[in-house]
């Protein structure tokens, strides 16, 4: 067996023209390299192979500059164009193809439309011949944008024809808020934010370009701006009738610089042609024919591929492994040991240390590592810890005292002069995304630049994460971004791409196809936490609340501690206290298709109903009547969409017996008067005598705001996240014993089969005067305490914990 030391860092940076202005790179732990056979190829091998290369991806970083788009179909990842942009988001070809640069990553949530169509809306191109192509990670680290772009216009969240109230935070090194005065600003993919973020200067985008097109047309024949106009990519000379094409007039355009951009405009919502029209998504085409190309798809001339094994306990590390067992199996090259990703790579997470094995092949690779002997370090103290233990730990931070968050009259007090008090204890398990496309990336490491292909949510923390582990400058860092099956939180939140990294980092000169399996999929991304709560409500004689504590507890760096309970009450309590509790555990946790609403509205909904049913109300009335009360902001918004889900579903109209209606609000930001989410669903439930659950119908009722980009993709969120949390409220958890995730696969972690959905979906938009804060997340929630409440109804039986498929559901 030979031997060879690693290629650390700091043995490139004098090399690389690297000036030290980033971060030093993680060099306490090396990287191990163990070889059997390799097969080297140096880059001028390697790109001269490319290039002749027949029927494998022809990748733009090594063409020359002009070389034309994308040449194999489904690719999507940026390249320089064959003609000159008008500007960095838009390329008009001289046959008026319109390619418009995307910076947000298409995962199913509809982006690769929803921001094209913000931009062609002010361009006024010819939407059919429209087609979105990923924007350069590179080049935004390279590039900033237009000053003039940077200020958001308008007012605020009331304002109809501002931008609203973007959240993309301060200039963040590592683009963790994403990178407000970078090229392409916020590349980062979470929060449900593309749209309420990027909306403004995307629109920006088009009208510049737009003009930039009247400027030169108006220069060519020599007449005035004011008298051209533009539509369909065709721009026409009112007094002589003269037109041209946006093909023929882009290569003008691209040298017409605006003499006063500052002065460009948007549009608002009562002007949109485009955006607010039912749009099909144009990604659809390509991943129904098998086209799309995703980072597990990407294949390179001499690469080779990596099978992943990490210890099953976070935390741990590799003690030992024997090489020489596999050595000599077919098609291994060699195996690297990596140590615990870099935290400062990972948001603070710890995750786990372990060995790769490169191969010929995937199946290679991964029997050679499903046979490597590995001795873990296992950090005792992390693998004690089970689901019973933890859960212990939650329930009793709740007796701690907390971080109080909302403290309004004299809760205490006035508990003593309660009618009757209600209470209740609720409990969520860990979640993971248990996503379709498994963990992936490909990478090229030399000693001038990286090459990366791979779906990502973030690929200015992984151009980040690149640059710190390879220590090659992030302007010598090429992300080359594919769709990606399933994310969730930046692509899991997990270090795939800081594994890929190391593990090509470690043989540079070779690309090297990173997968991990499924097993590592579960425990190599992060978890919703974890989380218990209890909540306590005096009533009056009248069955209405005097006084409500609140207290929710999950693990510390869980997310969403406050949500949907935090400033006030949604419902009117004139004494109101909320606090959240903490404990530490091991499990790496994170977002997941929300922040913190999925697990709060099913406590705060959950007890609603509990409420309603001491009280002697119907649950739909108690609470419109207590929103009634607030003085909220946003309570009529609320209020109308009760009022609407209800009439929708012929709410108090008889049902057979076994079937049960069940109603929720479902809110982000109505706690205040800014960008706020507003929504309400009736869930029609019916079980059978032997316990089986059957989701009959749902009846939605969602706010517009000002006006939804394109309407039939939020009908595809709303009827995906409905689906997304049946599975939560029925089927899914993850356990912890001995440390370790028990569920990793699908034979022990279900998802729900197609006939388990709703046979009807019924959504109904109405009108609201302020910016949606997103859609991508936190719709469709109040399915965990709906489907809770007609258990209740129909059996008897008063269930709070998830999911609940666990319990005994029969009734005579």
């Amino acid at each position: 067996m030979t031997s060879r030391g690693p290629h650390r860092p700091t043995d490139y940076q004098s090399q690389s023209g690297f000036d030290g202005d980033f971060p030093a790179a993680r060099t306490e732990r090396p990287v191990e390299i163990r070889e059997g056979r390799t097969t080297n190829i140096d880059r001028r091998e390697f790109l001269a192979t490319i290039a002749a290369a027949q029927g494998a991806f022809v990748l733009g970083f090594w063409l020359p500059s002009r070389a034309d788009a994308q040449t194999k179909p489904g690719t999507v990842w940026y390249e320089e164009p064959a003609t000159r942009e008008v500007n960095a988001w838009i390329v008009i070809a001289p046959d008026d193809l319109v390619t418009i640069r995307i910076a947000q990553t298409e995962l199913g949530q509809g982006v690769w439309t929803s921001n094209a169509m913000m931009v062609a809306e002010e361009l006024q191109c010819d939407w059919s011949k429209v087609r979105p192509q990923y924007a350069s990670a590179n080049r935004d680290a390279r590039e900033k944008a237009p000053e003039w772009t940077l200020n958001v216009p308008g007012n605020g969240a009331q304002d109809p024809k501002g931008g609203g109230v973007p959240t993309f935070g301060n200039r963040d090194r590592v683009g963790v808020s994403g990178i407000p005065d970078s090229l392409y600003r916020r590349m980062r993919t979470n929060a449900a934010s593309s749209v309420k973020d990027g909306r403004y200067y995307l629109q920006l985008a088009g009208a510049e370009a737009r003009e930039r097109l009247l400027l030169a047309a108006a220069a060519m024949w020599s007449v005035p701006v004011s008298q051209l106009t533009a539509k369909n990519s065709v721009i026409t000379h009112a007094g002589s009738g003269r037109k041209t094409t946006y093909g023929a007039i882009a290569p003008r355009a691209a040298e017409t610089p605006h003499p006063h951009p500052e002065t460009i405009t948007i549009k608002s919502p009562d002007q949109w042609t485009l955006m607010g029209t039912e749009q099909k998504n144009l990604d659809v085409p390509s991943k129904v024919t098998g086209q799309a190309i995703y980072g597990i798809d990407v294949r390179l001339p001499g690469m080779k591929w990596a099978a992943v094994k990490t210890c099953p306990v976070y935390g741990g590390d590799v003690k030992r492994y024997d090489f020489e067992a596999i050595r000599h199996l077919p098609g291994v090259q060699f195996a690297v040991q990596f140590p615990i990703p870099d935290p400062a790579l990972t948001r603070g997470r710890i995750f786990s240390g372990g060995v790769a094995v490169i191969a010929d092949t995937w199946y290679q690779a991964k029997t050679a590592i499903d046979k490597l002997p590995i001795e873990w370090d296992i950090p005792p103290v992390n693998a004690a810890f089970t689901s019973a233990n933890m859960r212990g730990s939650l329930l009793a931070a709740l007796d701690r005292p907390g971080t109080v968050r909302a403290s309004q009259g004299d809760v205490d007090a006035a508990f003593t002069n309660a009618t009757r008090i209600v209470e209740a204890t609720y409990s969520t398990p860990f979640l993971p995304r248990a996503r379709m496309e498994p963990g992936n990336a490909t990478v090229l490491v030399t000693n001038e630049r990286v090459d990366i292909w791979l779906g990502d949510q973030s690929p200015q923390e992984t151009r980040f994460s690149a640059s710190r582990i390879t220590g090659i400058p992030e302007t010598n860092v090429h992300v080359h971004l594919c769709h990606l099956g399933g994310g969730f939180g930046r692509n899991g939140n997990g270090p795939q791409a800081e594994h890929a990294i190391m593990i090509a980092n470690a043989h540079r000169g070779t690309p090297i196809h990173m997968l991990w399996t499924r097993e590592e999929d579960f425990i190599g991304t992060t978890y919703r936490a974890m989380g218990v709560a209890h909540l306590k409500a005096a009533l009056d004689a009248d069955g209405w609340p005097i006084a409500m504590d609140v207290r929710t507890a999950m693990q510390e760096g869980g997310f969403g501690p406050e949500a949907s309970f935090h400033v006030t009450s949604r419902y009117h309590v004139p004494n109101y206290r909320y606090s959240n509790h903490t404990t530490n555990f091991h499990i790496p946790v994170g977002t997941r298709r929300g922040v913190g609403q999925a697990a709060h509205e099913f406590y705060r909904e959950s007890f609603m109903d509990e409420l309603a049913r001491a009280a002697g109300k119907d649950p739909y009335r108690y609470r419109r009547e207590l929103l009634a009360r607030t003085n909220l902001p946003y309570k009529q918004d609320m209020i109308t969409a009760l009022d609407i889900a209800a009439e929708m579903s012929g709410w108090g109209t008889p049902l057979p017996k076994g079937t049960a209606r069940a109603i929720a609000l479902e809110e982000r930001g109505a706690e205040g008067d800014g960008m706020a989410t507003i929504s309400a669903m009736v869930h029609t439930v019916s079980i059978s005598r032997d316990g089986k659950v059957k989701l009959e119908r749902v009846d939605v009722a969602h706010e517009t705001g000002f006006g939804l980009v394109n309407p039939l993709s939020v009908k595809k969120q709303i009827e995906g996240q409905i689906t997304w949390f049946y599975n939560d409220a029925m089927h899914q958890a993850c356990t912890i014993k001995d440390g370790r995730i028990v569920e990793n696969n699908f034979h022990v972690f279900p998802l729900s089969r197609i006939n388990e959905d709703p046979p009807v979906i019924n959504i109904r938009f109405f009108p609201t005067k302020h910016w949606l804060v997103g859609m991508g997340h936190d719709r469709a929630t109040s399915v965990q305490s709906a489907i809770g409440d007609a258990i209740f109804q129909i059996t008897g039986k008063r269930l709070r914990d998830l999911p609940y498929g666990k319990h005994d559901l029969r009734w005579a």
